[in-house]
């Protein structure tokens, strides 16, 4: 699909999926106070890693500032708002995955799951990839699937809160040309990392869903979900 004129391409400033311990009196993730940190939505889901189909139970609480899911297995990951780089619906069960929220987040695979190659990420380092190289598919899967457009909802509105320090600055008035940060689709599909952003957004549009409820609810409100 041809990337809009204008399109905005965020830069990763932040960490991507790493572990999370600090629970509440009640089991949940310890909210900061000090940001007025908040859960929106708790919810159990399956948490699938990279190429991972079976993934691991557990429950995802989605909170104002960031994702945290606790295992059953006691193991805790969290991913910051700013480290996704892009979440959609996936409604595409030919590799083996539920209906689930399909996502790209930057950073490499963590530890202890697979799809990680060592080798690999050396020659990308060689071959001068940049940063768009290092991002890690995660796949969220509601066990009712018929929740899965709440999650999405939620994710959405909660992302919203946390814009990139980038956009940020673009809101300040500065000159977002200088920058880097505005591209058109001549410019998106030439230059340092273009082979990487095509895949990515070529990956990302083959799973893209977007139910008749969020096409009306983008329609009624249209720059709802413009970040």
């Amino acid at each position: 699909r041809p990337i809009p004129r204008g399109s905005r391409v965020i830069n990763m400033t932040a960490s991507g999926i790493r572990p999370f311990a600090e629970r509440d009196a009640s089991g949940g993730p310890k909210c900061d106070d000090s940001v007025n940190e908040t859960i929106a939505l708790s919810l159990p889901v399956t948490f699938h890693v990279a190429d991972d189909v079976v993934g691991r139970r557990g429950v995802l609480h989605v909170t104002t500032r960031r994702l945290v899911w606790f295992g059953d297995d006691g193991a805790g990951f969290e991913v910051p708002f700013q480290a996704l780089t892009m979440h959609a619906v996936s409604t595409d069960t030919s590799e083996g995955f539920k209906p689930c929220i399909y996502a790209q987040v930057e950073g490499l695979v963590p530890e202890g799951f697979g799809g990680n190659d060592d080798d690999e990420n050396e020659d990308d380092v060689e071959d001068g990839d940049d940063e768009f190289d290092d991002t890690t598919e995660l796949r969220l899967a509601p066990t009712d699937s018929s929740k899965l457009n709440d999650l999405f909802k939620t994710l959405c509105e909660c992302a919203a809160m946390n814009p990139d320090s980038e956009d940020e600055e673009g809101l300040s008035g500065e000159d977002d040309d200088e920058d880097g940060l505005f591209f058109d689709e001549t410019e998106v599909a030439t230059g340092a990392g273009a082979a990487a952003r095509m895949d990515a957004l070529a990956r990302f549009d083959a799973v893209l869903t977007v139910s008749q409820e969020l096409e009306q609810h983008v329609k009624d409100d249209p720059g709802r979900f413009e970040d």
